[in-house]
């Protein structure tokens, strides 16, 4: 082990310096979505079954909700512009924008040369677990979605009911492509309801059982037109294995909404 230098405490003892202050983002208008979502109507829903993903589209200016229906469970959520794949959710920068959890008011942030807001939160009844004493939160743009690529590295074995793989079959199935298609389409996620951080010790990526209760949702504002797909993950609330056959796993429900006619007057 190299031997530390004589100032090494000095060095740690550095304060640090935030990347990308969030006041120099473009503020969303919470209060003027608030307006809108209050005398909004149902247009939609669908179901992502257990282990298993489902595709839905918004369109500008509306809302969608994720929500938990019979027990603990977390969802793995892709977006792209309906128009052009092409332009999809970048986690990256949203997490070197945001943090490693989003929160209620921040963006989902699209891939380059866009980089524009796609999503905006809105709702959040998770919005009181914060961080807990392990340096855990909910609503994680650091883990890139459980696939049988990393399954295979580590434990040596084939398993397609991953959320990717999940991903894969329902974009497939939407768009009419092949799943060979369809693949280089899936990209890293948020990670809806579940809770994660990094270790102190060892600075390793860590999960923990999911604080979701039925009932519980995530609500976005569609900022451009999307297409989504969510995938129910196979290891249910995330309290063991990632991808499993043997953890429960429940159905989340995707609804959309949308604002009376005039309701966002002023909104871009």
């Amino acid at each position: 082990m190299t031997q530390p230098p004589p100032d090494a405490d000095a060095r740690r003892a550095v304060a640090p310096v935030i990347c990308y202050p969030a006041e120099g983002l473009p503020a969303p208008d919470l209060a003027l979505y608030a307006r809108a979502r209050s005398g909004a109507r149902k247009l939609a829903e669908v179901i992502a079954p257990p282990r298993e993903a489902v595709c839905f589209e918004v369109a500008a200016g509306q809302f969608f909700r994720i929500t938990c229906t019979e027990g603990s469970q977390v969802g793995d959520l892709n977006l792209w512009n309906a128009q052009d794949l092409s332009e999809r959710f970048y986690s990256g920068k949203t997490r070197a924008l945001h943090g490693t959890h989003v929160r209620l008011g921040d963006r989902l942030w699209s891939s380059f040369p866009s980089l524009r807001p796609m999503a905006t939160i809105t709702g959040d009844t998770l919005s009181w677990y914060g961080i807990d004493p392990h340096g855990g939160a909910v609503h994680d743009v650091i883990g890139t979605r459980c696939d049988p690529y990393t399954h295979n590295l580590l434990s040596g074995g084939q398993y397609h009911q991953c959320c990717h793989s999940n991903l894969i079959r329902a974009l497939a199935d939407h768009t009419g492509m092949s799943l060979a298609e369809a693949e280089p389409h899936v990209h890293d996620v948020l990670n809806v309801f579940m809770c994660t951080g990094f270790t102190r010790d060892t600075g390793q990526y860590f999960m923990k059982a999911s604080p979701v209760r039925p009932g519980d949702y995530l609500e976005l504002f569609a900022e451009i037109d999307l297409l989504g797909a969510l995938s129910a993950c196979p290891g249910g609330d995330c309290s063991s294995e990632h991808s499993s056959d043997a953890a429960a796993c429940h159905p989340l429900r995707i609804e959309v909404f949308a604002p009376e006619d005039g309701a966002l007057e002023g909104w871009v």
